[in-house]
């Protein structure tokens, strides 16, 4: 088995034979963990807000818009992408469209996946679990992708992958056989490096950027380790019907 880790999604080959698991940290991956927590009926992803609209239009029952650009939510939507603010929310039962500038985008990059699965440190030790134990049961190599940031390398994101590829190791059996790619040992580099979570996230980009709304408190809440047991994952033929399922809408 492989392991490896993608800086961008354009990184991954072969995905057609990998379990993939999603990274954006600050905030989407963050963020869907949370909303999938709240039992929502159904949460369509889209990436663009025309088409988060244009599915809104054709519903029965007005869906809550929900995600953002450039941070915040767009004119009309109901949430923005504040992890901490879904967690107090009340979304059972709801019909939830999200959109976001990297995230939604990384997910619909890698679709044709075996799997793919949403993680964060909110579910570290789920997504870890969920992953190896697919990835074991179907003879499966392993991706962790970042969302990356407009396309690029985005620190927040690999030191994220770098945890979760640890958390993973830890977890495989000892007669199970693995591989780190060169992704996954630059993550894991990365993540040991850096002493000062807090510090790192708010240095990067995205996490600059937060601050700069006024969402300072997201980093301290989506830095949380484990606090939700939900592993958010992609609806398929094979699969209608996972027990925290999202949809892409391309």
């Amino acid at each position: 088995m492989l392991i490896d880790v993608a800086f961008t999604p354009s990184e991954v080959q072969a995905i057609d034979t990998k379990v993939c698991v999603v990274v954006d940290v600050i905030r989407a991956s963050s963020s869907l963990t949370v909303i999938c927590s709240k039992k929502p009926e159904s949460l369509i992803l889209t990436t663009t807000i025309m088409k988060t609209n244009k599915i809104a239009s054709q519903l029965t029952v007005h869906p809550l818009l929900c995600g953002e650009r450039k941070g915040l939510p767009p004119e009309g939507f109901d949430f923005g992408n504040s992890p901490a603010e879904y967690y107090r929310a009340d979304l059972a039962g709801k019909t939830i469209i999200f959109t976001s500038s990297n995230g939604t985008r990384a997910i619909a990059d890698v679709i044709v996946a075996s799997k793919v699965y949403l993680g964060c440190f909110l579910n570290a030790g789920s997504v870890a679990k969920k992953a190896l134990d697919y990835a074991v049961t179907h003879n499966k190599d392993i991706s962790f992708v970042c969302a990356g940031r407009e396309e690029k390398f985005a620190i927040d994101d690999a030191y994220c992958a770098g945890y979760l590829v640890s958390r993973l190791v830890s977890s495989i059996p000892s007669d199970k056989e693995f591989v780190l790619g060169d992704g996954a040992q630059a993550a894991l580099g990365i993540f040991g490096y850096y002493r000062d979570d807090r510090k790192l996230l708010e240095m990067s980009g995205a996490g600059k950027n937060v601050i700069e709304i006024g969402l300072a408190d997201d980093l301290t809440f989506l830095l949380q380790r484990d606090l939700i047991e939900v592993v958010p994952e992609l609806i398929t033929d094979n699969n209608p019907n996972p027990e925290y399922g999202f949809s892409v809408y391309l």
